[in-house]
């Protein structure tokens, strides 16, 4: 049995596809398994990563795991790293290239403290050490669907970004082996592009042409902390993208080495994910929607959603919920306690800017059905606005 944390990240989902296809028993640790969307198959565990308890509990009798810490922060990763290491006798870190085996743990940022935890608990460990994520250009998306300017600091710094599969491949290969314990790996992409020609690489694959338009490490700043980033990483992420203006990012030949493979270009990872760099039309969204609900990925279904989509449904609760997690807390409020056992759907229907669903509700044991219709608004590629019509009564 081999414990996934991350499972329903960038990275952890490849991870548990690497893992099923390679024939392993696979656990999630997941915050709302009905949201998770993780293929059949797959045990989960409900937690969260920060909570030593439900670590403790989701890596009983599993023995090894795949650590993802979610945080900027190393504080409350050491009750977590205990826990996890009571269970397991082998841990796969995901940590950071950045990290420098000749510097203290505490100048190494959150990922040498975290990597210093694991070492001291006495368990075996491999540390997967990758650069820059391809899919963080994805921050640049909301930009290029909404015009053809761009905005950043550093345009001419030079990523050699890795695809988050490239990293899974890794991370798959010493869950399953022993005996790549005791490795650090470091990880990159096969190629160097500065963040400007990164933007080009999106506009010629969704045929839009695009401009980048330098901030100030000042604007910078200030539209980071509007967006939410962790103000510990705000002033060493610009520091460190300047600095790749005159030194860009290496290259490493790590995956190659380890797969026999080369890894995989910016180009591949931007056509894998075109569509988040345009503007769906309402047929698109709707047959994106509906159809992750018919496969059950539900996180899936999230990305067509507006980060303040409202969500308006009398017969549930009064007023409107506005975001998808206060959509995803209600959902999951309402369904507890009881389990679905199938989902018919009927449509989309779709016009301009609407699309209707009709979503019939199959329980387990001998609960009624449930049969709801939703009207869904869509402007710019996103659904809006979600108006829910119950035929039968919602599940309390």
């Amino acid at each position: 049995m081999i414990l996934v944390t991350g499972a329903t990240g960038n990275t952890g989902r490849h991870v548990i596809d690497g893992l099923l296809a390679a024939g392993a028993d696979v656990r999630a640790l997941v915050r709302q398994p009905l949201l998770a969307g993780l293929p059949a198959g797959v045990e989960l565990a409900v937690g969260d990563i920060t909570d030593p308890e439900a670590v403790r509990k989701a890596a009983a009798g599993a023995e090894v795991a795949f650590l993802l810490w979610p945080s900027y922060s190393a504080e409350g990763a050491a009750p977590v790293v205990a826990a996890l290491t009571e269970q397991v006798s082998r841990v796969v870190y995901l940590s950071a290239l950045n990290v420098d085996d000749d510097q203290p743990a505490e100048q190494n940022g959150v990922w040498g403290q975290v990597e210093e935890l694991i070492v001291e608990s006495g368990a075996d460990w491999t540390f997967v050490r990758p650069g820059g994520f391809a899919a963080n250009t994805r921050e640049w998306a909301e930009e290029i669907r909404s015009g053809g300017v761009v905005t950043m600091p550093s345009p001419k710094a030079g990523r050699s970004l890795i695809h988050e599969r490239d990293i899974a491949d890794v991370a798959v290969l010493a869950l399953l082996d022993a005996a790549h314990s005791g490795k650090k790996y470091v990880l990159t992409g096969p190629e160097v592009l500065t963040q400007e020609e990164q933007v080009a690489a999106i506009g010629a694959v969704i045929g839009k042409e695009l401009r980048v338009e330098e901030q100030s490490a000042e604007q910078a700043r200030e539209a980071m902390f509007a967006a939410g980033a962790d103000p510990v990483f705000v002033d060493s992420g610009l520091r460190y993208w300047e600095s790749l203006v005159d030194t860009p990012e290496p290259v490493h030949s790590t995956y190659r080495e380890l797969t026999g493979r080369p890894g995989r270009t910016y180009q591949e990872w931007v056509r894998e994910h075109a569509d988040e760099f345009r503007v769906l039309s309402t047929e698109e969204v709707a047959e994106e929607f509906v159809g992750a609900f018919r496969s059950g990925e539900f996180a899936r279904a999230g990305k067509v959603q507006a980060a303040d989509v409202v969500r308006v449904s009398p017969s549930e609760y009064e007023g409107e919920l506005v975001g998808q997690l206060a959509i995803m807390e209600n959902a999951v409020r309402t369904l507890e306690g009881h389990e679905i056992s199938r989902v018919d759907i009927l449509g989309p229907l779709v016009s301009p800017d609407h699309f209707a669903a009709r979503f019939t509700f199959h329980f387990a044991g001998d609960e009624p059905e449930t049969t709801k219709l939703s009207l869904y608004t869509v402007t710019a590629g996103k659904i809006t606005r979600e108006e829910v019509f119950y035929f039968t009564e919602p599940v309390s």
